[in-house]
């Protein structure tokens, strides 16, 4: 029988764990799925010989709510201080004689002054007491409270305004101190030093360190040779994405990606690296968990209210980074368990696991990978897309209210159709032909079987121009929502010259505000998304026209918009 069990805070009721009784153990990294934008899904374990205290000596900075575990014995678990031998304590000289010759017993040349000899002392340096440890915990935070029907953690905004004091460190104002077996001390004056000869070498013990750590209690003892696995999610690791598109071959285009994943967290020794495309709800991707030594309970209770926030802010989706694929959501409330990695490339048809195997990794450390390549019929073409000027109210900007609209330039691009068995994520594309260097475009998400455009340069050997103008006739007054509104119809032209001494294929999409009345040549009409609070529809007007060498073209259309009074 599986038990899960997890203990989030350090209760006062908790046994207390006796240090000299625990086992120190050091879980391995078996996966780490890394996103874009830096969070990490960790699978991590430890074996068990059976019931008793297993501790954890470094504490990984932990989400909020993401930390499990899972045993086939009955296991609770205490965040809390041990003092652990400093194995990496620096013995490095820091110049301070006091300080480096601590303990030592030596023999202590003063300056000659004039036919005078030099004075010889000898002693044992006097160690310097430790300076005090400030430890305080802020109480200046409220209970829950309620807020427009939601749960909020309140807290005051002045909580951090007053840090304790930091005791002074110790010295010994600019002397020398030797002590003798009696405990007395004589104070030099580091000035008038001439040499000192360390007489018998004092070796420090190991130094204590009071450090956080995790202690696993193992109750009921699971079966022999069974280890206890963690899932948790952190911060640190992520990866960057890239494309190369090769138009060498006139027929098919070569595509590869390649992935750089950057480690600034812990090291990674063997273990399996996931690279994660998608848009997972991580509602408390901000929150650092009370696990974590480095928080306490008014920022805990801060971070929370600011994941929490209210209609119009963040809501902590994530947002997958470099190239930037941001998504925007309403605020859903609740977060989802930790995706499971399984087959390659097969974890559900909205977020994708792409495995690049086992791999060594220092923090600090980089690795650059390719992941997949394929080859897929193309074709060359000149995207021109000319945008929508008005804002919501279907008014042209102030600066150019009664200027035509202004077109963006063409640009010679190649559309395909993703050949992956998976998902092409946002990242940047570079374009290469013959060798050489064409461009760099960037490439949205891309579905498997799913027709994508890359730009590669402006198209400079075709010239478009577009522009709009209002018909004459009567306008219409609609009042909606308490405004006045004109309806006024728009008539508009496309025209187009290739310059270029072969055919060209030109893709062009004409987006604006309004109703459409008539177009030509029946292009594709779709309705967008972006404007769904606007008073006029955002549409959207698109042809795939050939255009002969030398040959000229003018596509005209006309809509109404409703523009506030």
């Amino acid at each position: 029988m599986n038990a899960y069990s997890i203990l989030f805070y350090s209760l006062g009721s908790a046994a207390l764990v006796v240090a000299a009784e625990e086992t120190s153990v050091i879980p391995t990294l078996e996966s780490v799925g890394l996103f874009k934008n830096g969070l990490t899904v960790v699978h991590a374990s430890f074996p068990v010989s059976g019931p008793g205290h297993y501790r954890w000596d470094k504490i990984p900075r932990v989400i909020h709510g993401s930390f499990w575990i899972e045993s086939d014995g009955l296991v609770s678990m205490q965040s809390t201080t041990r003092n652990i031998v400093d194995n990496e304590a620096d013995e490095s000289p820091s110049g301070l004689l006091q300080s480096d010759l601590a303990g030592n017993e030596v023999t202590v040349t003063l300056k000659a002054s004039g036919a005078a000899q030099s004075a010889v002392l000898t002693g044992k340096v006097w160690k310097l007491p430790p300076r005090p440890a400030a430890k305080t915990w802020d109480a200046d935070y409220s209970s829950l409270s309620t807020n427009s029907g939601s749960h909020y953690y309140g807290y005051r905004s002045s909580m951090a305004a007053a840090a304790p004091a930091q005791p002074a460190e110790p010295g010994t104002g600019g002397f020398f101190v030797l002590e003798d077996d009696s405990g007395c001390r004589r104070y030099i004056d580091q000035a008038s030093i001439a040499s000192i000869t360390v007489t018998r070498a004092f070796t420090a013990p190991k130094q204590l360190e009071e450090r956080p750590v995790l202690v696993f209690d193992v109750r009921q003892a699971p079966a022999k040779g069974a280890v206890i696995r963690v899932t948790y999610l952190m911060k640190g690791l992520a990866w960057m994405p890239a494309y190369q598109v090769d138009l060498t071959d006139p027929a098919k285009l070569k595509i590869r990606q390649n992935a750089i994943v950057r480690n600034e967290s812990v090291d990674l020794a063997d273990t399996e690296i996931q690279l994660i495309s998608g848009y997972p709800n991580v509602r408390f991707g901000s929150v650092d968990s009370p696990l974590w030594s480095g928080t306490g309970l008014a920022a805990f209770f801060q971070q929370i209210s600011q994941s929490d926030a209210p209609a119009g802010g963040s809501n902590n989706v994530t947002s997958q980074m470099v190239a930037f694929n941001s998504i925007s959501l309403s605020n859903s409330g609740g977060s989802s368990s930790l995706p499971e990695s399984t087959e390659l490339g097969n974890a559900s048809d909205d977020i994708h696991y792409e495995n690049i195997g086992k791999h060594s990794l220092k923090a600090g450390d980089s690795l650059a990978v390719d992941v997949a390549a394929a080859q897929t019929a193309y074709e060359r073409v000149v995207e021109w897309v000319v945008p929508d000027p008005r804002d919501g109210a279907g008014r042209y900007p102030r600066d150019n209210r009664n200027e035509p609209a202004r077109a963006d330039l063409p640009w010679d691009a190649v559309r395909f159709v993703n050949p992956f068995k998976f998902p092409m994520t946002t990242a940047s594309a570079v374009v290469t032909e013959s060798g050489k260097f064409r461009g760099q475009s960037l490439s949205q998400w891309v579905n498997p079987g799913q027709r994508t455009c890359l730009r590669i340069t402006k198209a400079l050997s075709v010239r478009t121009d577009s522009t709009e103008v209002e018909e004459e006739g009567k306008r219409e007054i609609v009042w909606i929502g308490g405004h006045d509104y004109q309806r006024t119809s728009v008539k508009g032209q496309l025209a187009m010259k290739n310059f270029r001494g072969k055919e060209l294929a030109l893709v062009i999409s004409r987006r604006f505000s309004g109703e459409l009345l008539e177009a030509d040549e029946n292009p594709e009409k779709s309705l967008n998304t972006e404007g769904i609070v606007s008073v006029n529809p955002r549409r959207q007007l698109d042809w795939t026209i050939k255009l002969p060498a030398g040959g000229e073209k003018i596509l005209n259309y006309r809509y109404q918009v409703l523009v506030r009074r």
